[in-house]
């Protein structure tokens, strides 16, 4: 951690998913504040950006109603799920008085937001729950499915249904902490990130803004959103969001990342 920071208890990074809760773990690991991403901590040596075990132990322990969670007892805080669901992170404001709050927001880009969620939440569906699924891939899908239930109201991808969830979840954000806004920083666009991220970061940490670009992490979503796009040249998908499919060995799309050994899929 830096020399000079702010005190705090834990740093929860709220923004939902598919708005820069990588790049923001990324960058709060490169401050010294090691949270967990869908439960990789940062700094572990895997190739992954969550970790099952923990993601699931997570899951349980909320579902029973306990929010003294097992992994912060190892680390500084959480980005992404849980810690995107409203009711779970006013809980763990609860349990960690004193705690702070991230949220980046895409109010600008909504149709661009949604359709990386849709990318990424069929296409991760695609992978961990197909034919060639693992019993460990489909426990860690009832995990993510069940988190979705809690954000979105629903398990399946709906593009009208999740917008609305969207601008009620950041309603909802701006209403909890109006009367303590120096416990949230608010970004308004994952855009700026590379610009101002560190800046705005930093002035909220009270730290020194580091010699370093700001992160910018997107590799876990490939693989995902190739098997999106299979699915949808084939025709077995169709997109609620106006994703059109490619015209054959489209030199815009990444190929997919091959599996690491420690794990197949990113999320």
């Amino acid at each position: 951690m830096a020399a000079r920071m702010r005190s705090f208890n834990k740093v929860f990074v709220i923004a939902l998913p598919r708005c820069a809760t990588v790049s923001m773990w990324d960058a709060l690991g490169r401050l010294g504040i090691r949270t967990a991403h869908l439960g990789k901590i940062y700094g572990e040596a895997t190739a992954e950006h969550h970790n099952p075990q923990r993601l699931l132990r997570m899951y349980d322990q909320i579902r029973a109603g306990d929010f003294r969670l097992d992994i912060l007892q190892d680390c500084d805080g959480l980005a992404d799920y849980p810690a995107c669901i409203f009711d779970v992170f006013t809980q763990l404001d609860r349990e960690f008085p004193g705690s702070l709050f991230i949220n980046v927001r895409r109010d600008d880009d909504i149709r661009r937001w949604l359709q990386s969620v849709e990318r990424q939440f069929v296409g991760l569906q695609l992978l961990k729950e197909g034919d060639s699924a693992t019993p460990e891939e489909r426990k860690f899908m009832e995990a993510m499915r069940g988190f979705r239930q809690m954000t979105f109201g629903s398990t399946e991808f709906d593009a009208e249904l999740y917008e609305r969830a969207y601008r009620a979840y950041q309603d909802k954000v701006d209403a909890y902490f109006a009367s303590r806004p120096s416990d949230l920083l608010t970004l308004h666009s994952v855009d700026d990130l590379g610009e101002v991220g560190f800046q705005a970061l930093c002035a909220f940490l009270d730290c020194p803004i580091p010699d370093v670009d700001f992160p910018r992490q997107n590799s876990h979503s490939i693989r995902p959103a190739h098997a999106f796009h299979e699915a949808l040249d084939a025709g077995r998908i169709r997109s609620q969001t106006g994703i059109e499919p490619r015209l054959p060995a489209d030199p815009d799309l990444p190929a997919p990342a091959q599996p690491s050994p420690g794990g197949r899929n990113s999320c």
